[in-house]
């Protein structure tokens, strides 16, 4: 029983970090995944994004036009493939990167003590 109780507190942990990196970014953990997968690799189609982040394809896709509606991505025509979308970030995308980027140590803290919750359950 202790072991689920562990488990339920990670699980509110995780939440709790969602929610602030939310309020504190003003773009979602996924939506922040895409961005750093759009800055690692310039330009990209969906079903390459979808596969990185392990999201369907129908998720990546409502997620991709939020990013949009907040200008952080834009989308092309496939050049080869006139059927295919390629997503790469504007100006304001990039930059949100940047600030993201700037509190990577609170999110570093973070995981040391989600870690160590994790060692409590698998160490009698």
């Amino acid at each position: 029983m202790i072991c689920l109780i562990r488990l339920k507190n990670i699980q509110k942990a995780l939440y709790r970090l969602d929610k602030e990196f939310l309020e504190d970014n003003r773009v979602t953990l996924n939506e922040a995944f895409i961005l750093y997968s759009l800055y690692n690799k310039k330009t990209s189609c969906a079903s390459y994004l979808s596969n990185q982040i392990g999201l369907s394809n129908s998720r990546t896709s409502r997620i991709l036009e939020n990013l949009e509606i907040k200008k952080y991505i834009i989308r092309r025509i496939g050049k080869p493939d006139k059927r295919k979308m390629i997503f790469s970030l504007t100006d304001k995308g990039r930059e949100k990167i940047k600030e993201i980027q700037s509190k990577e140590n609170k999110y570093t803290e973070f995981i040391i003590r989600l870690v160590k919750m994790i060692k409590e359950i698998i160490t009698p």
